[in-house]
């Protein structure tokens, strides 16, 4: 039996949701897993609406993102080894977490930020 990806997001989110609230009704802070829920619950819905019945990808949306997010991954990785050398050299001092969080951030922007620009200008050059 296949599932089509609507149908899969709906179940997600009602069950993250129904989760949550079992785990929350029994004493847990849970309240992040219904947040979650309901986060998938609007991202199916919104891409349902915006797309209608049209295909979700195609070559060229493959290609950009493909493209954006190696060109993430490399704005990513020399955050994080100018972040290890001024560790290492002694320029600043942050715990891990902090490292983290910036690499997080870094890679979630700079994601955001290249599919963005890829996307505007229309197509992948590969030279």
């Amino acid at each position: 039996m296949r599932i089509d990806r609507f149908s899969a997001g709906m179940l997600l989110g009602a069950a993250l949701i129904f989760a949550g609230v079992l785990l929350t009704q029994a004493g847990y802070d849970a309240f992040f897993l219904v947040a979650g829920g309901v986060a998938a619950l609007a991202t199916t819905a919104v891409r349902r609406w915006q797309r209608g019945n049209e295909p979700e990808k195609d070559e060229r949306t493959n290609k950009i993102r493909a493209f954006g997010l190696a060109y993430s991954w490399l704005v990513s990785i020399i955050i994080v080894l100018i972040i290890f050398c001024a560790t290492i050299m002694g320029f600043i001092s942050i715990d891990a977490i902090t490292a983290l969080s910036i690499t997080i951030y870094i890679m979630t922007g700079s994601a955001i930020v290249s599919l963005a620009v890829l996307h505007r200008r229309g197509d992948v050059d590969w030279s």
